[in-house]
């Protein structure tokens, strides 16, 4: 008599190259209806589930936990994991997974598309010539900020922060980041310098957040911080909306203390603050730090063999806990400190 294949759900439509590996590992479906998955459906499917794969918008707190009577991993298709309760998970011995290294470059590209838009003013340039109101060159249209010879600040030392060190080089731009530690590795690669948070403020002109969401950071950015700054910098958020107090970053941007923002993220992806997009000199995109083909396909495939690692009696590479030690607190730490920033 054959034994069952383990059973696994998705909580969205994988590419359909990671469906069929799954299937070929266990009696994987998902949810077909194209919307968020919600509570109550994870819920109906958690207690006869074997593999859970989730995203980065799904909340799998400790009182779902405590549904899932046959659960052996929980995987995220993303690097960050803060909608996962990783202490529940731990002490009912189920694995979490998650996808680093792989969005790296991807997120770093996107981090200075959103800086040389807002810098060189293009997605007002854009509507300008959509609209019809273009009507011919003029020495004063447009003027935005040249990037050669500015400050370029990074929050944040991990793998993402250091691919947006390095591709300063060609812009012949100074580099400055502060993190918990001073790492010799990234400033002999990227010639970056390690300085204090409050040095990091005053001195950049272009400031990119690349870290990781937990106590230490969350809403750090507010007020206080924008009247550090200079009137002429910029603000560029890749990392988690939640870092920023969005409302004294609105007031901040009205008010012109900063000059501008690129943003990525937001405190409620569900309702972006709806002044924000009232502000020219604000350009938003929807949480695209990771997404190219390229990307998603290597991510959808990291998370997919968690799972299988995890249901075939191995430890997952990607774990982020560790049932066997009961690891969840000190570990994590050292986790998100050597991926700083790796948090899409």
């Amino acid at each position: 008599m054959k034994t069952p294949k383990p059973k696994v759900w998705a909580t969205f439509d994988p590419i359909p190259s990671v469906v069929e590996y799954l299937q070929s590992h266990a009696d994987f479906s998902y949810n077909e209806s194209g919307q968020l998955a919600g509570r109550d459906m994870i819920l109906r499917q958690l207690p006869r589930l074997d593999g859970l794969f989730v995203t980065l918008r799904d909340q799998v707190d400790a009182a779902l936990i405590e549904k899932a009577e046959r659960l052996k991993v929980i995987s995220t298709l993303s690097v960050g994991y803060d909608g996962i309760d990783i202490e529940a998970a731990t002490k009912r011995g189920i694995w979490v997974t998650n996808t680093p290294d792989v969005l790296t470059d991807a997120t770093a590209d996107l981090a200075w598309a959103l800086l040389l838009a807002v810098a060189r003013r293009l997605p007002e340039s854009d509507r300008l010539v959509r609209s019809g109101s273009y009507s011919g060159w003029r020495h004063t249209l447009m003027l935005g900020t040249e990037l050669s010879g500015k400050t370029l600040g990074i929050w944040g030392a991990g793998r993402i922060a250091q691919a947006i060190a390095r591709r300063a080089a060609g812009f012949d731009m100074r580099v400055i980041y502060s993190s918990r530690k001073c790492k010799s590795e990234f400033e002999r690669a990227t010639r970056a310098t390690c300085v204090e948070f409050v040095q990091l403020l005053q001195e950049s002109d272009f400031l990119v957040l690349a870290v990781p969401l937990n106590d230490e950071t969350r809403n750090r950015i507010g007020k206080t911080e924008f009247d550090l700054m200079k009137p002429s910098a910029f603000l560029i958020n890749i990392a988690r909306g939640s870092i920023i107090r969005e409302d004294e970053m609105v007031e901040a941007l009205r008010q012109k203390r900063i000059a501008g923002a690129g943003l990525d993220v937001y405190v409620d992806t569900a309702g972006i603050h709806k002044k924000l997009g009232d502000l020219d000199h604000v350009v938003l995109t929807p949480h695209i730090g990771s997404a190219t083909v390229e990307t998603r396909e290597k991510m959808a495939f990291l998370a997919a063999q968690g799972i299988v690692d995890a249901l075939q009696g191995r430890r997952p590479v990607n774990a982020v806990n560790d049932i066997e030690t009961g690891e969840f607190g000190e570990a994590l730490e050292r986790f998100a400190h050597e991926v700083s920033g790796e948090v899409l």
